[in-house]
């Protein structure tokens, strides 16, 4: 039987089984996946707890996608919530809209991430999410929680690092799920349980922003800043440049993609602006490539600040023609072995986009048994062996992804627009492996606090 699979239709957390050899064809990394449940406990701090409502629905939104065994989540108090992408919402409503379900108990033999503080939360194992301020993580003890409040980035890179727990433990990596694990937004450099990764209140929030590229990390950033508590969200202005459609195997990484029919074959653009429009954002669609032509109107007080996602070198070479006064580039890892890592840039730095982004020798995919074995079977049915190869080389270059790297890469790039807001350090490159993920290697350099950008108030909580 063949795969029955295309590059437009292969689940891309799938294909990392199949390319890590720990599969042998999509159906049956499918099949792994369905096999995966993750729970969550939610105390009953979620109504006043913004962090945790960011982590509880990155979690939902997020984790559903590489556990296609189910989100099961159990809460105690189902109270209304306070984050845009939830606000007005119980906590079931707003756990069944993002792709969960609510249950009236757990399984002491599944995975559970704690979320808000609940009581003797049930689940092997049990990890605590935590945040304080700037800094998120995950803790295995609850004494071992942090005991202030967090940022709602903090809260959706904390949600982000418990499902890449429990994923890497699922997929056999003994460490994972069996530490202390966390990272300061605000200082990646610090141990991010110190007093200098706590960071300040958030007071400014970016108010015009241009998105270049809205797939895995586009959304993402779309999602980590549909977070954010802007006391006027009509004051807010994304740009958004992309000329691609959703396909049916975005589903799996890209976090404003649901699985209904109806959102397959629209402009990605369309869908973000849908999403984004719906928490009273305005935007700005430009349905074309990014290159070297763009060039911002000043005259239209448009956006002076971008963040970029693209997954190829050639349209990052053009991020210093633009006119942009800030640029945050996210680059996520495209193979099985370094699909957990994350790389942001900035410019302007002391190096251009051209010596930041060299240019490297681009291999053809190496086909694994699994590919050749369905190469044979292609051919087997009459297929013709050229046209058979083409078509399976094309899928083996498919990314392969998980949307929970999408999501804490979001949290790591728009921190960063909201650290030069509170005149915190300014990083040319900050690089993170979910493998180690407190583990950072960044660069500081002067930021000129003259080239500021548009901001909005930020709402107290």
């Amino acid at each position: 039987m063949s795969w029955n699979e295309n590059p437009d239709t292969i689940n891309r957390t799938a294909k990392l089984l199949v390319d890590s050899k720990a599969c042998n064809s999509p159906r049956e990394a499918i099949n792994f996946l369905e096999t995966l449940v993750l729970q969550v406990s939610v105390g009953d701090d979620i109504g006043d707890d913004t962090a945790a409502q960011a982590a509880l629905l990155t979690i939902v939104n997020a984790g559903h996608r590489a556990f296609l065994g189910g989100i099961n989540v159990a809460i105690s108090k189902n109270v209304q919530l306070r984050v845009p992408w939830g606000f007005g919402l119980n906590v079931a409503d707003a756990v069944n809209l993002f792709g969960g379900t609510v249950v009236k108990s757990l399984n002491p033999n599944k995975p559970t991430l704690a979320v808000a503080r609940p009581e003797d939360p049930i689940g092997k194992p049990v990890l605590h999410i935590t945040y304080s301020g700037w800094s998120g993580g995950v803790v295995q003890k609850f004494d071992h929680v942090l005991k202030n409040s967090g940022i709602v980035p903090a809260g959706v890179a904390a949600g982000a690092l418990g499902i890449s727990e429990v994923f890497q433990n699922a997929l056999g990596e003994p460490v994972a799920s069996r530490r202390d694990i966390g990272i300061s937004l605000w200082n990646p450099l610090c141990n991010w349980r110190d007093e200098n990764a706590v960071g300040p209140a958030l007071e400014f929030l970016p108010s015009k922003i241009w998105l270049l590229g809205l797939g895995h990390l586009g959304q993402a950033y779309s999602w980590v800043l549909g977070m954010l508590p802007y006391e006027n969200p009509k004051e807010t202005h994304v740009g958004l440049i992309d000329f691609d459609k959703v396909v049916k195997g975005n589903i799996a990484t890209q976090l404003l993609v649901n699985g209904s029919d109806n959102v397959i074959d629209r402009r990605k653009t369309r869908v973000v602006a849908s999403a984004l429009e719906s928490l009273r954002f305005e935007t700005t669609i430009v349905e074309r490539a990014f290159d070297s032509t763009f060039r911002l109107d000043r005259t239209r007080n448009e956006p002076t600040v971008a963040l970029s996602g693209f997954d190829k070198r050639s349209p990052r070479l053009d991020l210093g023609n633009g006119g942009f006064l800030r640029v945050v580039d996210g680059g996520l890892g495209s193979g099985y072995s370094n699909y957990l890592g994350i790389t942001t840039h900035t410019f302007p730095a002391i190096q251009g986009p051209a010596e930041a982004f060299p240019e490297r020798s681009l291999a053809s995919p190496v086909l694994s048994n699994a590919y050749e074995n369905e190469i044979d079977n292609l051919i087997r049915e009459g297929g013709k062996e050229d046209a058979v190869r083409c078509g399976m080389l094309e899928i083996a270059g498919v990314n392969v992804g998980a949307a929970f790297v999408g999501a804490f890469a979001g949290s790591l790039v728009i921190s960063d627009l909201l650290r030069i807001l509170h005149d915190g350090p300014n990083f040319s490159v900050v690089s993170v492996d979910l493998q180690c993920a407190d583990n950072v290697q960044a660069s500081v350099i002067p930021w000129d606090l003259n080239s500021t950008f548009a901001f909005s108030r930020a709402l107290t909580l």
